[in-house]
Parts: C-alpha cells; sequence; structure tokens
C-alpha cells in the first residue's frame, strides 16, 4: 500500500465524535498535507509528461506535426489538476478557520452562562 493510499485511510479513521474541534483540526491538516503532495506529484508529472513528449519530434511518424504544441495541450490537464489540488489544500485551511470562527469564537466572546452541556458531541 503505498503512502498515499495510507494517507487517505487516515483521513476516514478521523470520526468527528466526542471532541469535534480536535477532529475538525486534524482532518484539516491531513487534507492540507494530502493535497500539497498529490499537487507536488503533478506538478513532476506534468513536466516530466512533457519533456518525453518533446523527444518526440524526431520521431519519423511525427516529422510533419508540430509536437511542442501538442506536448504543452496534453501536459496542460496534469498542471490543471496540479491547480486544483492546490485548491484542495488551501480549501482544507478555510474548512478549519470558518470552523473556528463559526463555533469556538462564541467562547472568547464571553458567554458567561455555565449551563452543563450534555450532548453527543463538544467543542
Amino acid at each position: 500500500m503505498g503512502s498515499g493510499e495510507r494517507r487517505i485511510e487516515s483521513l476516514g479513521d478521523i470520526e468527528f465524535n466526542d471532541r469535534v474541534s480536535r477532529s475538525v483540526s486534524e482532518y484539516a491538516k491531513q487534507t492540507q498535507r494530502l493535497a500539497r503532495d498529490m499537487a507536488s506529484e503533478l506538478d513532476v508529472g506534468a513536466t516530466a509528461a512533457h519533456s518525453a513528449m518533446l523527444k518526440l519530434r524526431f520521431h519519423p511518424r511525427l516529422q510533419h506535426l508540430n509536437v511542442r504544441w501538442r506536448a504543452r495541450r496534453v501536459a496542460r490537464h496534469l498542471a490543471r489538476a496540479r491547480d486544483l489540488a492546490q485548491g484542495i489544500s488551501a480549501e482544507a485551511v478555510r474548512f478549519n478557520l470558518q470552523y473556528r470562527r463559526e463555533f469556538l469564537d462564541i467562547d472568547s466572546r464571553g458567554d458567561t452562562s455555565k449551563a452543563k452541556y450534555t450532548g453527543e458531541v463538544d467543542l
């Protein structure tokens, strides 16, 4: 099993039960790491694929075709995938920040009610 599969499984193992704050933070952190690693791998893959396709310029069957243009067009899809993975990483950070803004800032507003909470999950 590769490290990517392990990371995805570790994401699935995070349960939003007892302490939601801890789970949200850990989930966001693991998602950000996975997306960042995926983005860097896609970037390397796009560069390597583009270089390999450029070497096809001298192939006799592709002699009259614009290989550079075609290689750039094909590799562009991996570059777009890289950008999407970077977006996933950024959204994972925003997920954690928005949770903190919406739920944890309530405690810092000075709410003095000390009502005992007995629900399934806790902040």
